[in-house]
């Protein structure tokens, strides 16, 4: 049975995705920082005996790197990650010209988003290069594809998951673990769950938001054979709005 490691396991992404992965008969480890929230996801997914849920704080290396030391002596190895933790859902006042913020801001966002990212990869891509076969696929955003007004370090860490993807890719490529991102455009989530809504200009050309769904539906392809050939990529699920 492969395994899929999926951080941020709180989120709908996660929660989507964890779904379509369940249904193809893989073990899913869904981890979160916010337990509540990933019970949650966990019951709503009905709670499966092949789904397991841990609590982890992807900014410190030590627990990351035991977690999945821990998920690899279990199941033999790791066939996925996906990174989905990080964000600024967590944060207040999140909105800020880069100009009134400062380092302490910053810290919140980029611990999580970039180190957390790299703290998972440079974990698990010991266990897929010896095993010789493997997926990572990141979440970043369309703020990495045009970088967002008040939105200076966001879309700075998330342009990092881009180029940290097309330089993990090259080095993995010959060991045959593929490592691509998808980026999400003005998305649904566990706080913006009206997909539909037009108010503010956060629509797409194709009248909705992203949703989860739609992210489910990017992961599962870029970890599935029909994309054995695609690797470094950034997949613009926009709706039309960036047209990368």
């Amino acid at each position: 049975m492969p395994v899929a490691m999926i951080t941020g396991g709180a989120s709908w992404f996660s929660r989507e995705t964890a779904r379509m992965l369940l249904a193809d008969g893989w073990h899913v480890a869904l981890s979160d920082i916010n337990m509540e929230h990933l019970n949650e996801v966990a019951s709503e997914l009905g709670a499966p005996p092949q789904l397991t849920t841990a609590h982890l704080d992807v900014t410190n290396i030590d627990l990351v790197q035991s977690y999945v030391s821990k998920l690899a002596a279990q199941h033999g190895n790791i066939d996925a990650l996906i990174n989905i933790a990080g964000g600024t859902n967590h944060i207040t006042s999140t909105r800020l010209p880069f100009h009134e913020s400062n380092p302490e801001f910053w810290e919140k966002v980029i611990r999580p988003g970039l180190y957390g990212t790299m703290y998972c990869c440079h974990s698990v891509l010991p266990h897929m290069i010896k095993a010789r076969r493997g997926g990572i696929v990141t979440i970043a955003s369309g703020m990495a594809l045009r970088g967002s007004p008040r939105m200076a370090v966001y879309s700075t860490v998330k342009h990092g998951l881009i180029g940290l993807t097309q330089a993990l890719a090259q080095e993995a490529a010959s060991y045959g673990v593929r490592v691509n991102t998808v980026a999400p455009g003005s998305a649904e989530s566990r706080w913006q769950p009206d997909i539909h809504a037009k108010h503010d200009g956060r629509a797409s050309p194709l009248g909705r938001r992203t949703s989860a769904q739609d992210v489910a539906n990017a992961i599962h392809f870029l970890l599935s054979d029909k994309a054995d050939h695609i690797t470094g990529s950034c997949l613009d699920l926009s709706g039309g709005t960036l047209l990368h």
